[in-house]
């Protein structure tokens, strides 16, 4: 008997370290929000996969470490990155799912009607109206370019944003949260407080209130003046139309002629280095991640001067993992990443600008390309470009750089790159570089 009892505490036991997941009452749960999750044994996209999580799947986290979330499968742990999942309520239950499905389009429905003032989180005073420029832009459930198709809107298409996150912003469709890359869409200068509706499969989204005032009409048979009217505007609008977009298309010409917009059409992801705890490089009370962040703003204004559009991966000081900043350039289409930093050494007497690329002959040429231009435009010493193994570019599947502006270390230098002057060159010889490269 007393055997008995002592095999049945080892089974015990033995089962508890084998479980694949343990009690959300002893960490964070979590449910899978992309199509899979892998589990791997490091915190390392480069490490071994043990497994993988469908979407909707629940897992506890209980250490999170840059962006990676520990758990346990088959008695190991186990590291995932976080950005694929959503944090739960670990007491939710189906019927919590249900009701929180109903409460999302009731506030879908709120921000409909130009009768409510506020709404939820994502109300129409947080709201923003675009309209698709692209000819065709693809709504995905997750803000990735390889998440799944959800649906597709067509170029004048009216859509309302409620949030915006790393290029991609969110709105709804039937009921459901869905994403649309940001730089496909042109911002509306008209109030959101207009009525808007939640995107819906069963109806066309680009109807004009003419073309349904001219359905409406002619079903009823006795209206044939209204019909007649609304043709003669209908026709007027689109004479009007017509002599705009030639218009435009001339100042397009011309613009392209002045090069005002030489980088029209063209996505750029600039990333400032370091950030929130982590410094970077320090001399005599100067940061690193002041220096990119600032000289990050200045390159990006220059790029939308010229056309392009432009994700920087922060905004502010803050800690962005090193995975998360290559997941931004992967999940969009990025014409070209560029990291940009600032250099220290011991030998202070060591100072100039230096471009680093991974591998293959475009990145090696876009590399020589802005250090060319940079060289020109700072005077400062030429350092060249060379390969190296960061992660930024290793893991970028786009065309992608790092660049060192310059050495803190150097006393003339230090106090040379902190001014406006030299970072607005700075900027400028990386967006020429961009424009001879792409042009």
């Amino acid at each position: 008997m007393r055997n008995n009892i002592i095999i049945g505490i080892i089974f015990l036991v033995g089962l508890f370290i084998f479980l694949p997941t343990v009690h959300a009452d002893d960490g964070q749960l979590y449910e899978v929000d992309s199509e899979t999750w892998e589990l791997r044994d490091a915190p390392d996209q480069n490490a071994n996969v043990l497994a993988e999580l469908k979407n909707g799947a629940k897992v506890t986290v209980f250490q999170e470490s840059y962006g990676w979330g520990s758990t346990f499968y088959n008695g190991k742990e186990a590291w995932g990155a976080l950005h694929h999942l959503v944090a739960m309520n670990d007491t939710k239950t189906e019927q919590d799912d249900d009701e929180q499905s109903e409460e999302k389009e009731q506030q879908v429905q709120t921000a409909a009607s130009p009768e409510k003032e506020t709404a939820s989180d994502e109300s129409v005073e947080s709201a923003k109206l675009y309209a698709v420029e692209a000819p065709v832009v693809r709504l995905r459930n997750a803000p990735d370019k390889n998440a799944t198709i959800i649906t597709e809107l067509n170029k004048g298409a009216e859509v309302t944003i409620f949030q915006e996150s790393y290029g991609w912003g969110k709105t709804f469709y039937n009921g459901k949260e869905v994403w649309i890359a940001l730089y496909l869409l042109d911002e509306r200068n008209e109030s959101t407080d207009k009525a808007m509706s939640e995107i819906d499969e069963k109806t066309d989204p680009q109807p004009t209130t003419e073309e349904t005032e001219k359905g409406e009409s002619e079903s009823d048979s006795g209206q044939k003046d209204e019909n007649a009217e609304l043709e003669k505007e209908r026709d007027e609008k689109e004479e009007s139309t017509a002599e705009t977009g030639e218009q435009e298309e001339k100042q397009d010409v011309q613009a392209k002629q002045r090069g005002d917009k030489s980088l029209s059409g063209y996505h750029f992801v600039i990333d400032p280095g370091h950030g929130g705890k982590d410094s970077g490089a320090t001399r005599s009370e100067i940061a690193e991640k002041t220096l990119t962040l600032s000289t990050g703003g200045k390159v990006a204004e220059q790029l939308r001067d010229k056309g392009a559009s432009v994700t920087l991966t922060r905004t502010d000081d803050t800690f962005i993992p090193l995975e998360e900043r290559v997941r931004i350039s992967n999940s969009t289409n990025t014409d070209a990443f560029i990291s940009l930093h600032y250099n220290t050494f011991e030998d202070q007497s060591i100072g100039g600008i230096h471009t680093f690329y991974h591998a293959g002959d475009e990145n090696q040429k876009l590399a020589d390309t802005i250090q060319q231009s940079l060289i020109n435009h700072t005077n400062l010493t030429d350092r060249g470009a060379d390969q190296a193994d960061y992660k930024v570019l290793i893991d970028n599947t786009q065309p992608a750089l790092l660049v060192e502006l310059g050495f803190i270390s150097n006393t003339e230098e230090q106090d040379l790159v902190q001014t406006e002057t030299y970072q607005e060159k700075a900027a400028k010889g990386i967006v020429s570089g961009l424009e001879d490269y792409f042009n």
